[in-house]
């Protein structure tokens, strides 16, 4: 029973932009030890990711770099099992990371605590961070990147305790989970994709049998544009129903949120809008309220 679980804090949707690392390292089924630092991310504060963990420009104006930051936080991840809860967008976040301040990617490999806790507890009516900590009774204070990480600590000993494993990797294979590697690489295929219209994709989300009063999503109608890449556009729109919101494929006077997908991030920054993106952009001129939100954001407001 041996991993670190990490997790990050971002200043705004660009995934490089860290400004928070936790880090919890687990070592003969108990935590051996822990770690949390502010980072300097060098880049602007977006007020969607201050408004959910709360750090400001200023609280890190003395921390440091990620760059500066990385020879000790190399110490715990090289050559080690990686725990995040919805990995895909911690290590993506390392990745890139890493990439800005020209460092090598080390080898490790990682898995998901998100996943974990869906096979060995799939009754659950959703598997958030907060849902499964409520449930195993784990104190969590969300958003702050220790407390995520050592979350994520707590929900994979409590799994592995439960399935009678000795590993992560016993844990996965027992349960048919994939344990990602620091050095894959994306497949791709020529084979083309079926394509889905928003009201196929729709109809297909569960109604929320217990819509969350007060979030930002509850009542708001969504609309999502350009492909995501931390999940597919039904989880997104099952997310987005679960917090209380209702998605559709029009934007019209009703739409409270455009939430756009990090493979259109790029194009978007560019300039290059899908038709969604100017007819929100052309009502937000006319007065309409409604927010555009990247895929980041939205996957931080979801786990709220």
């Amino acid at each position: 029973m041996e991993f670190v679980a990490i997790d990050f804090e971002t200043a705004n949707s660009i995934r490089s932009s860290v400004c928070s690392i936790g880090i919890v390292k687990v070592k003969n089924g108990k935590i051996q030890e822990e770690l949390h630092s502010l980072i300097n991310p060098l880049s602007e504060f977006h007020y969607y990711n201050t408004k959910i963990h709360g750090i400001t420009e200023e609280m890190v104006s003395s921390a440091p770099t990620f760059e500066e930051f990385w020879p000790e936080f190399k110490h715990f991840v090289e050559n080690q099992t990686i725990i995040a809860h919805n990995a895909s967008f911690d290590i993506g976040v390392l990745r890139e990371s890493l990439k800005r301040c020209h460092e090598v990617t080390p080898n490790f490999d990682y898995g998901c605590s998100y996943q974990i806790a869906k096979k060995v507890w799939p009754d659950l009516y959703n598997h958030k961070l907060s849902t499964v900590s409520n449930y195993l009774n784990i104190s969590l204070r969300h958003h702050d990147a220790l407390e995520d990480a050592r979350a994520a600590a707590l929900i994979t000993l409590e799994a592995l305790k439960k399935t009678k494993t000795n590993s992560v990797h016993e844990l996965a294979k027992l349960n048919k989970l994939k344990i990602g590697a620091s050095n894959e690489v994306a497949k791709r295929t020529s084979r083309s994709k079926p394509r889905y219209s928003d009201a196929q994709i729709y109809s297909l989300v569960k109604p929320s049998t217990t819509p969350r009063s007060g979030h930002p999503f509850n009542g708001a109608i969504i609309v999502f544009t350009g492909e995501m890449v931390a999940m597919t556009r039904i989880q997104a729109a099952q997310y987005a129903v679960d917090c209380g919101a209702n998605c559709t494929g029009t934007v019209d006077n009703q739409t409270n949120y455009l939430v756009v997908g990090d493979r259109a991030l790029d194009k978007y920054v560019q300039g290059i809008k899908s038709t969604k993106m100017q007819k929100v952009e052309q009502m937000i001129l006319q007065g309409y309220k409604i927010e555009i939100i990247v895929e980041q954001d939205f996957i931080k407001l979801v786990k709220m």
